[in-house]
């Protein structure tokens, strides 16, 4: 199997395990390193997930009754407001908040005020600090991910460098508290117990319990639970009924909790009805506008598509990697099933953000192919990830980093299928409107 060969020519191209101490001080380099970039990168975009942490007062028993906020609720029409059981609740998952609790503990701890500040305002610097967490959370689970596939740390590195700031972790997930960058921080703990269970079986029952968390944050999140589940039973039956186990730990409460405020199972926010048949425009929309397309903000996950092909020649992991393929095609028939599938004042494709754990993953297949591939063909083919990768990291600051993308959604109007697929103004390119 042949190394990435400029690698080779730097004297880095063996692939040493890493001792505890190491890998240690490396989670915490790429974690320090990332939180300070998304902290200190200026755009925060605090819209639906406004309520976030408002909501993670329920930390204090109020489960999620948001009436005490109520001057900041009337502050913003109510936004995303809803009165279920005559109080006034968010209108979308409970699960961003609960994962929030810890960082709002904290705060609380630290000025007792806490609370009673959030009763006048939107804390969104708090929030992207929250968010960003999460993001540099993530980017570590995901070298672990890559790392006990390939046992290359210049592979994982590489590769948490792609995910972390060269797709929508940079420019949606760290800028605020959406469901994103959390149900990415859970996809990436299943990618990575997931990869390391054949080494490891009993790893797999602890999937359910975070599957049923991905469920709790974000309903597409159903796809992986199908999939993930599906193979837990096929290939490590005798670990299934634990894993159903741990997932019963978050499931049930979360229902019963359903069902003492909705008087349903599951809130209107999961309502089957919201959805409606593939479009295909949506599909080509997704993937190729200017302004919202997967390949054209993240050109390097074009070549997961390679890498998805070459993982399949390890027959043990096929299977795996089969299902994790599923994910990323059963995510996307979601999203280009709903009519806001452009993911409304965003930017580029946010709602295309949850897969993209996944196709890093197999872009990364690409620099470990066969011994009798041409060594021409490894450079070029090297050669294209990497400047795919830095067009993805260019594209992705302007929306970490510059406000003209952002206001791309409202200026000169707001966004509609005609501005989306303009190729004359896309949104990275937008230059700031003047006061």
């Amino acid at each position: 199997m042949q190394q990435i060969e400029w690698l080779d020519k730097l004297g880095l191209g063996q692939s040493p395990t890493l001792n505890a101490p190491v890998g240690a001080a490396c989670s915490f380099g790429i974690f320090a390193i990332l939180l300070a970039i998304y902290v200190l990168s200026p755009i925060n975009t605090s819209g639906d997930s406004r309520w976030s942490l408002h909501t993670a007062s329920l930390v204090r028993g109020h489960a999620g009754d948001l009436t005490e906020y109520t001057p900041a609720l009337q502050r913003n029409g109510f936004y995303a407001i809803r009165y279920v059981d005559g109080r006034p609740r968010t209108y979308f998952p409970i699960g961003v908040s609960i994962l929030a609790v810890p960082a709002v503990t904290i705060a609380w701890l630290v000025r007792p005020g806490f609370f009673e500040e959030l009763q006048n305002n939107i804390p969104d610097k708090f929030e992207k600090v929250v968010a960003s967490i999460i993001g540099a959370m993530t980017a570590v689970v995901f070298f672990w991910v890559v790392y006990s596939q390939f046992i290359s740390p210049w592979t994982a590195l590489f590769g948490t460098a792609i995910l972390a700031l060269g797709t929508s972790m940079w420019s949606t997930a760290t800028r605020a508290l959406w469901q994103h960058g959390p149900l990415v921080l859970m996809f990436s703990v299943v990618m990575l117990l997931m990869v390391r269970a054949p080494r490891r079986p009993a790893l797999v029952q602890y999937a359910g319990l975070v599957l049923a968390m991905t469920y709790v944050i974000r309903p597409t999140a159903a796809v992986a639970i199908v999939a993930i589940t599906i193979y837990v039973l096929v290939f490590y039956r005798p670990w299934f009924l634990r894993y159903v186990g741990w997932a019963l730990v978050v499931g049930v409460p979360w229902l019963v909790f359903n069902f003492a405020i909705y008087g349903a199972l599951l809130p209107p926010y999961y309502a089957a009805s919201r959805m409606d048949s593939p479009s295909f425009s949506a599909l080509l929309g997704v993937l190729f506008s200017p302004s919202r397309g997967l390949l054209i903000f993240t050109p390097v996950v074009l070549f997961a598509v390679s890498g998805f092909v070459l993982s399949l020649r390890e027959r043990a992991q096929r299977p795996l990697h089969i299902a994790f393929a599923g994910i990323v095609v059963g995510i996307t028939c979601i999203v280009v099933s709903w009519e806001g599938w452009s993911g409304g004042h965003c930017f580029g494709p946010r709602l295309m953000t949850d897969v993209v754990p996944f196709l890093v993953y197999f872009v990364m297949f690409n620099f470990h192919l066969p011994a009798y591939v041409n060594q021409w063909v490894s450079r070029c083919l090297s050669a294209s990830i990497a400047i795919s990768a830095v067009l993805g990291v260019l594209i992705h600051a302007q929306g970490a980093l510059r406000y003209g993308p952002w206001q791309w959604n409202y200026i000169p109007n707001y966004i509609d299928t005609s501005r989306i697929w303009d190729w004359t103004d896309p949104q990275f390119l937008r230059a700031q409107a003047p006061p």
